[in-house]
């Protein structure tokens, strides 16, 4: 029986909120090792001990993240083949996370909404928000709106206290300024995420030309993994327009073309439904819970 590795996803599908379950997926579709691994869309972090997904089970060896699992099938060549991969993982997978949890539109349109279709009540409520507080941790010089969804968000409720001293049209100019200062503030925040991305790709990019070699790495899945999730989120034509200008035409072509490529591909890789304690349902993580206290 060969190991078992335990993703994010739905419907035999890696689920968009894991950069890391995406680029796996494509990744040991690469490698061809359908032979050696089942894989579980679980959607269950109990099962991994840094309570994160993807985590590979094999007897009693557990393996957690991308970076290690991708190493244990295909061993890194070289020392610039391993800091592309650190590099990936740090610092653009840390701007994927800045979109999925700290951006205001993707964040109410899809990622909060989308933990409903994969966990059941209250994992599904309580994840966003503990991802999203770690989103705010890695994330700390780049400017974001807070959210009811915060710890410690607070709210003054004004119409309550200004009803009685403020007509109408005052309080309808006070709104509409409200909106263009968001809307300035949004602005802001998108040109600093935009410029740190077109950055980073670039150097990246940069760094992978001197591998010199084009068959693809474990680092490349998972920059194509991240770029991917980025460009399907609600704000991904942002996305899309700034990478286009910051990496000229010939790198967005083989960019997307990549893209493409890896989201459309057949997949040879077997996959099972979770059994009953691989599920996180209240009673599998009460079990884990005190699992963990002992």
């Amino acid at each position: 029986m060969g190991a078992v590795i335990h993703l994010w996803g739905l419907d035999g599908k890696p689920s968009v909120v894991s950069p890391e379950s995406v680029a796996l997926f494509w990744y040991l579709n690469h490698l061809n090792v359908g032979s050696k691994v089942t894989i579980v869309y679980s959607n269950n972090t109990d099962l991994s001990p840094n309570q994160e997904l993807p985590v590979l089970l094999d007897g009693s060896k557990k393996i957690c993240g991308y970076a290690d699992i991708a190493s244990y099938f295909s061993p890194t060549q070289s020392v610039l083949e391993t800091a592309l991969l650190q590099y990936a993982q740090n610092h653009i997978g840390i701007l994927t996370q800045y979109q999925l949890y700290l951006n205001r539109n993707n964040y109410d349109r899809f990622t909060r909404k989308v933990f409903a279709y994969l966990l059941q009540w209250p994992m599904w409520y309580n994840t966003p928000l503990k991802n999203r507080s770690l989103a705010r941790q890695q994330s700390e010089t780049l400017g974001y709106f807070a959210h009811p969804d915060d710890a410690d968000h607070a709210e003054f409720d004004a119409d309550q206290v200004d009803d009685l001293v403020q007509s109408k049209a005052f309080k309808l100019t006070q709104a509409s300024k409200a909106r263009k200062a968001d809307m300035l503030k949004s602005a802001r925040f998108n040109l600093q995420y935009m410029s740190r991305l077109g950055d980073q790709i670039q150097s990246w990019l940069d760094a992978r030309e001197k591998l010199g070699s084009t068959q693809p790495i474990a680092a490349d899945y998972l920059v194509w993994a991240n770029l991917f999730v980025q460009l399907e989120l609600p704000d991904g034509n942002l996305v899309r327009e700034h990478l286009q200008h910051a990496l000229g035409d010939n790198r967005y072509r083989e960019l997307t073309a990549n893209l493409q490529r890896c989201s459309l591909l057949d997949s040879h890789l077997p996959y099972r439904e979770a059994v009953f304690n691989e599920r996180g349902n209240l009673l599998m993580s009460a079990y884990h819970a005190v699992g963990r206290l002992v």
